[in-house]
């Protein structure tokens, strides 16, 4: 019985979905940048401040993203992007499947997701981490984007198991990279191992001036990391109240490209 109650989970033999068309065939010499854990796009004029602040990105990445959702019209409609969703799991009852979604003007070249080991204690469900590589203009190298919605309500080490995936998922890549997401990054332990393993992979994370959220036991949960770019801005729009999650936008640079 509780078994038909809990979210249908997906695994890993499950296909990555794709959404919308991508219009460039590669990235630069400017990217610019949204990333927002998005509250399932459930609150009034989403659908408004998300249209606003994506119609002129290069790269998106979204967490709490869903599918079979009213939302869906403006991943399908002509927006530019070609949109990779990683599925976490699907609502028994309302048949709308939640995860993470990164979009890019780019094709992407490679991608990649990997569901936590570890399960949220209440829902059951796992949390994501979704790679993609995107070719980038006048560059031989790869953008290799990691789009991350990491796991809450678990101890540090269940926690630290899932920042090994991500190390996994970093591995190898000598290009330049973008690391961003919701880290969940609530306890001081909780950051400092987030940014042992960035610093291990020669990551930078992007300093913004933003505002503390009582919901988040004032701390910072989103994070924006890279390496091989120059960042040129980043903010966080505390002032879109339409997720419980402020969005961030950055604009980065190729190095080679920077003067």
């Amino acid at each position: 019985m509780l078994q038909s109650l809990l979210p249908h989970r997906f695994t890993a033999d499950d296909e990555l979905r794709q959404l919308g068309e991508a219009s460039t065939n590669s990235l630069g010499p400017s990217i610019d940048v949204l990333v927002w854990n998005i509250f399932k796009a459930r609150r009034a004029n989403w659908a408004a401040d998300f249209k606003a602040l994506a119609f002129d990105k290069d790269l998106v990445l979204l967490q709490e993203a869903v599918l079979n959702a009213p939302s869906d019209v403006l991943f399908e409609q002509n927006s530019g992007l070609q949109w990779i969703m990683a599925r976490s799991f699907r609502h028994r009852k309302t048949a709308i499947e939640h995860g993470i979604k990164t979009g890019c003007t780019a094709m992407a070249c490679d991608r990649k997701f990997y569901l936590s080991e570890h399960s949220e204690p209440l829902s059951h469900t796992q949390k994501l981490l979704l790679s993609t590589q995107y070719p980038l203009t006048g560059n031989a190298d790869r953008l290799l984007v990691i789009n991350m919605h990491a796991i809450n309500f678990v101890g540090d080490k269940k926690y630290v198991d899932q920042l090994s995936q991500l190390s996994v998922a970093m591995d190898g890549h000598t290009g330049p990279m973008i690391l961003a997401g919701d880290f969940n990054t609530w306890s001081a332990t909780r950051l400092q191992a987030f940014r042992s393993v960035a610093d291990k992979a020669g990551l930078l994370e992007a300093q913004m001036t933003r505002q503390c959220r009582l919901a988040h036991l004032n701390q910072h949960l989103d994070h924006v990391f890279y390496r091989g770019l120059t960042l040129r801005s980043i903010d966080s729009l505390a002032h879109v109240r339409s997720s419980d999650h402020a969005p961030i936008v950055a604009r980065f640079e190729l190095a080679e490209q920077a003067h």
